[in-house]
């Protein structure tokens, strides 16, 4: 499939080329031109698509911007701040070190107590039996 491709690509250009070659300048200027006015209307084209497709995204954005948007997405923002703030302030001023002794306190009294009953008993039969 691709050497059928490739030869016919091949000798797809080389008839264009031989074309080219045979045909008087006058009719080559003529080509010229009218290949460049195709490629002009062909840009304004898409231009004019573009310019348009920006024109609805802008009446968008003004339509959100009247939904209150902005203001969401800025009481989003000031919250995330906030947010920030409140961890930093807890990461960088709160005591861990006697946070972490007051839970090791709690731990060893708990193991201490329970040092007594050591054992784990499971019971399948149901309270009726009993």
């Amino acid at each position: 499939m691709s050497k059928k491709l490739l030869t016919g690509i091949l000798l797809g250009g080389a008839a264009t080329a031989a074309s080219w070659a045979m045909l008087p300048t006058s009719k080559r200027n003529e080509l010229r031109e009218q290949a460049a006015n195709k490629l002009n209307d062909i840009a304004d084209y898409v231009t004019d698509y573009a310019l348009t497709a920006l024109d609805i995204v802008d009446e968008r954005l003004a339509e959100m911007d009247n939904a209150g948007v902005t203001d969401n997405l800025k009481a989003a923002r000031q919250k995330v701040k906030d947010k920030k703030d409140q961890v930093i302030d807890h990461l960088t001023n709160d005591d861990f070190d006697a946070q972490t002794a007051a839970i090791r306190e709690k731990l060893s009294k708990a193991s201490a107590d329970e040092a007594d009953d050591d054992d784990i008993v499971i019971d399948a039969t149901s309270e009726d039996e009993k």
